[in-house]
């Protein structure tokens, strides 16, 4: 049995953090996994639930604010020599830098690239010591190399999800009791329709483009309501005014009473089966999680065309807009309402595409395939 160490930086639950609890829900039997975080918050709780074996590794100080890159190498080559493991698996682009810096890691080293952004110079030499890098689309794993980490480093992966959770919720979702639990929750007629929208209160997930195309449809359907489901991490004042001038909007002008932020959202799941249509205007997307759940879900998707969207729903599954295009996130949203039969269909087709390109077992065994590939070339350079 192989024995993986998972190298992860946040408290809270994302989609990388739910990628990497769906996968570790299906290796018990192919890995002896632990998990190298922090010692508190929703994270780790759900990690303990799943009995998995966590570690305390902060990168962060008890301030908050970041350690320097020597310290947290120094202290990661420690602490992973004490553990005698085969691999470190890096959870993200933050973590995999890490890894490529720590030189005296006696260990193979695994990345996992889940963002689409500029990075430094130097942040490149270190993912190209990495010994091998997942990217979770093919769009994630062209940025990567455009930017110049070495293509033989990266293999595309996509993330999975257990269809069997969604299709479940779906059939339970079939009564209409279960359907009013989300109106019920907003004090909304049963018969109200809802835009639903998942993900960080961030700069790049577009909210303020989704709220004007609201706007511009809200007068056509008397029942509208938009409900997002997310919450605020980044501490940056920026981010701050962000989250502020967005609540503003549910409460003063055309949107008042018909915007509704619920913040977090455990049970994913029941939220998308009683949306009408999920819209996710995101300004960049390696690869979004939520958007293989809503299709897992049988649910309408309506997002931009950025990033790797494209590679999940390809041609006919779901409506994509440009980035930033208002108008055209307002007119697609409109079809989408205006008619659902459509709408369903491409929803089905998506369903159809989870079950092909995106299933749990193909993202296990891929992952696997990966670290074993990692483990040979290890072994011819010695």
């Amino acid at each position: 049995m192989l024995r993986v160490a998972y190298l992860c930086e946040y408290t809270t639950v994302n989609g990388g953090e739910n990628s990497l609890l769906t996968f570790l829900a299906t290796a018990v039997a192919s890995i002896q996994a632990t998990v190298l975080c922090p010692s508190e918050g929703p994270f780790v709780q759900k990690l303990r639930t799943q009995g998995v074996q966590c570690v305390p590794f902060d990168v962060r100080d008890c301030s908050g604010q970041r350690k320097p890159l020597e310290q947290i190498v120094v202290e990661l080559c420690t602490l992973v020599e004490r553990l005698d493991v085969d691999i470190v698996h890096g959870n993200s682009l933050s973590m995999s830098r890490i890894l490529g810096a720590a030189e005296d890691l006696k260990c193979v080293t695994v990345g996992h690239v889940r963002d689409i952004m500029k990075v430094s110079a130097k942040v490149i030499s270190d993912l190209n010591q990495v010994d091998m890098l997942i990217a979770v689309s093919a769009a994630t794993r062209q940025a990567l190399s455009e930017q110049g980490v070495q293509a033989e480093r990266v293999t595309k992966v996509f993330n999975g999800v257990d269809e069997h959770v969604f299709r479940e919720t779906a059939n339970d979702c079939v009564h209409e009791n279960a359907k009013e639990t989300w109106r019920r929750k907003l004090g909304l007629s049963s018969d109200a329709l809802l835009i639903g929208g998942v993900g960080q209160i961030g700069l790049r997930k577009g909210w303020p483009v989704l709220c004007d195309a609201v706007e511009k449809i809200i007068d056509d359907f008397p029942k509208l309501h938009v409900v997002i489901a997310g919450e605020r991490y980044s501490q940056k004042q920026e981010s701050s005014d962000y989250e502020k001038s967005l609540a503003c909007r549910a409460t003063s002008g055309p949107l008042a009473g018909r915007l509704h932020w619920v913040g977090y959202v455990d049970a994913m799941p029941e939220f998308l089966r009683q949306i009408n249509v999920l819209a996710h205007p995101a300004l960049q997307e390696p690869l979004g999680r939520v958007l293989l759940e809503a299709a897992a879900s049988q649910t309408p998707v309506v997002a931009t065309d950025v990033g790797g969207t494209a590679e999940i729903f390809g041609d006919h599954a779901a409506l994509l807009v440009d980035a930033g295009d208002v108008d055209g996130l307002a007119t697609a949203l409109r079809d989408v309402l205006l008619d659902p039969a459509t709408a369903t269909e491409r929803a089905v087709l998506a369903n159809e595409r989870i079950g092909s390109l995106f299933s749990i077992r193909e993202f296990h065994d891929s992952i696997l395939q990966v670290y074993r590939l990692a483990l040979r070339q290890a072994l011819a350079e010695q």
